[in-house]
This record gives C-alpha cells, structure tokens and sequence, in this order.
C-alpha cells in the first residue's frame, strides 16, 4: 500500500464556526470515498481529508500536495472563514501551488465569498448562497439539502475533468460556453420512452454543464449512424431509460452491448410499467435508479449518479493500474476492470488467453470482492483465471 500514489486526493477545508461544514464535509465523503455509517460499503474510495480545526498559529494543517497524482482542494466559504485573517492567509498560500494539477474549488455560501481575494478572484465558483440565507431558517434542513446536492454535481464533474487533464482551449461558439469532458448518451425506446429523455435533455441544457447526445437532433448528415454511435457511446456515459419497449428495439441492445465492450460507465434508469416479454440479460451489474414523483430532484438523482459512475471509472482504472504495475510477476498477468466482474468479461479475457503462453492470467477488479456465490459461477467458467481486488493481493 505504501508504493501506491493516490490518482487523486479530496480536502474539504472550512471554518470550525461554521456550523453546517462538518455536515457538508461528512456528506462529501460519503460520496468520494465511502458511506462513513457503513464502511464496507463499496465506494469510490478517492481519500478525502478534512481541514478546519484551528493548531498553535490559528491556521488548519497544511496540505502536502505531494502525496497524490492530483489534488482537489475544496473551499466551504462562509463569513467566518471571509472574516477570518488567518484563514484568509491559508488560502491565499494554497492558491499559489495551484497548477493543472492542483485545484481549488471554491463553493460561496455567503455573499461576501465573492470578494475574498486570497488568489480566488478569477476562479468559477459553486454558488451555494441562495441556500443559506438567513430568512429561512425554518427552512434550513431542505436548503443544505439542496445545496449538498449541488455540490456533490459541480464536484464530480471537476474531479473528473481534473483527472482527464480536460483543457479546453476554446469556447463551444453557439453555446457561448467551455465544452464538456463528459457527455451523457440518451438511450430510449421512442415508443414510450422519447417524451421522458427529451424532458432530460431539457433539464441538462437549462441547468447543467454538461453535453448530451439524443439521436433524434445530433446525428450528423452523411455519416454512417451506426458508426457515430459506436463512437459516440466509446466517449459518452450511457443513460438508459428502462421503458416497457426498451428491450424489444434491436438498437436499445446495440447500444447496451456497445457500452459493454467499451467499458463505458452505464446507468439505467428504471421506469417499467406494465412489464416486459423477455428482460435483456445484459442490462445487469450497473447501478440503477428511478425519476420519482419529484421531477427535478429525479433528474439529479440520475445526474449525479451517472457522474459518479464517471469519476469511478476513471479513478478505478488508474488506481488498478498503478497496483498492477509494483505486482508484475514472470508468471502472472494483470489486466484491469474498473466494475465488479461478470461473464460478459469473458469476451475479453478469450482474447487475453491468447497472448499470455503459460502465465496465469489475473483479472483485477475494485474493492470490495464478489461474494462466493458470484465468483465460483465464473470460476467454473474458466478455472485457471483469478478473479481479485487491491485487498487481495500480496502488497
């Protein structure tokens, strides 16, 4: 574990006056690491420090930035910390280490934030500031709600981007705005799903930064559809909207396997209401989730978790890939998989077989492991490959 550089750490950095930062930073890494109430939790696992507590020269503990490939420092900024001289200081020496490498992102949650200098002054801010106004307080609960929510949105976004190494060097000239690293891929029936995706893509447009792809409006006049699609899903997160008829359209499951043998991150929406003649075996092993009464708060339910699938994939890989490299062995090879295994896996590792000669072939994958039930189906499969995790292997 020692060897191991971190793709990316997390600080959460506020002031100990703050009442609600201990709240925002437990919720923060629930998300980036791993549920606090429940640690066997499969997770991103990113580590996530918290800096706030006040030492001998009234300042929280520096940041060693040396301890991970990137960092992303993040700024709860509320009076106190704006009124706060020492805290204003802290700041402004983290903003000189800043790079492509290390950022901060400040989240304003007073209306003096803006104005704090300390080297923040040209950076984007998250604006949390409607949620904390003080004429609400019997409101409070629903408000840092909300502003959690958004947060954990623009957060996994930029984490993202950060560990892309996105750079835009332009603006999109009809949307007046710096593209997206990411992008989400509509997958419907349009029989009974084309009305829900379109009020989505709608939602994503008006609130969010970030690109969709709905084939309806952006396929590109004289190319091969089928073609742009494959391209399209091999740099996209899949969205599926799990309808009645979703199933039984062939390009559905095209567009399903496409994700698959391209190990992009997928997440399925459920909205099933009469049922199914035959379910597709391969919508398994993904995270699902389901719109809700509430419109809007679906919408970001299904945002956020599609994002978070992002980050986890990126993540996941460069971490895998880092205990792959120190557990190099003559008689062993390690190939990466950023989910928990299934046999769709097979496809790959037919092909894996037939480059390795006599080493044994192991197929690493994020903690935590598969139960016994799961992993001695692909064991019977093929015995002579093993199936593991980070925590398995002899570090």
């Amino acid at each position: 574990m020692n060897n191991i550089k971190y793709p990316l750490n997390i600080y959460v950095v506020w002031h100990p006056n703050f009442g609600f930062g201990k709240t925002i930073a437990e919720e923060l890494y629930s998300t980036f690491c791993r549920d606090y109430q429940n640690p066997l939790s499969r997770g991103i696992g990113i580590p996530v420090y918290f800096r706030y507590a006040k030492l001998e020269d009234d300042k929280p503990l520096e940041i060693d930035l040396t301890n991970a490939e990137k960092n992303a420092i993040v700024l709860l900024i509320d009076e106190e910390y704006v009124l706060d001289e020492k805290f204003r200081s802290y700041t402004e020496e983290l903003s000189k280490k800043m790079n492509d490498d290390n950022r901060i992102f400040p989240i304003s949650l007073c209306n003096k934030a803006y104005s704090i200098g300390c080297g923040l002054s040209t950076l984007q801010f998250t604006d949390g500031t409607k949620f904390f106004n003080k004429t609400l307080n019997l409101q409070k609960g629903k408000d840092l709600e909300k502003c959690i929510k958004k947060i954990k949105t623009e957060l996994l976004h930029d984490c993202s981007r950060l560990i892309l190494n996105f750079h835009p060097k332009q603006k999109d000239k009809e949307q007046h705005r710096i593209g997206s690293p990411v992008k989400l891929f509509l997958s419907h029936a349009k029989k009974d799903g084309e009305n829900t995706t379109i009020k989505f893509k709608q939602f994503i447009e008006n609130n969010l930064k970030l690109d969709v792809f709905f084939d309806t409006v952006d396929i590109a006049s004289g190319y091969d559809f089928a073609e742009q699609f494959e391209q399209e899903i091999k740099h996209s997160a899949l969205v599926v909207f799990h309808t009645d008829e979703y199933s039984n359209r062939e390009w559905c499951r095209r567009e399903i396997l496409i994700a698959k043998k391209h190990k992009s991150p997928i997440v399925v929406v459920h909205n099933i209401l009469n049922g199914e003649k035959r379910a597709f075996p391969y919508l398994g092993n993904m995270p699902t989730t389901v719109i809700g009464k509430k419109e809007t708060i679906g919408f970001y339910k299904i945002v956020n978790l599609t994002l978070y699938q992002v980050l986890n994939n990126l993540y996941q890989y460069r971490l895998l890939e880092s205990y792959s490299s120190i557990n190099k062995d003559d008689d062993n090879i390690i190939k990466v998989i950023t989910s928990p295994p299934e046999l769709f896996n097979f496809l790959d590792i037919k092909t894996y077989k037939k480059d390795i000669g006599n080493k044994k072939l192991i197929i690493l994958y994020p903690d935590p492991p598969l139960g016994l039930e799961e992993l001695s189906i692909l064991s019977e499969l093929d015995e002579d490959v093993e199936f593991t995790t980070p925590i398995n292997l002899n570090l």
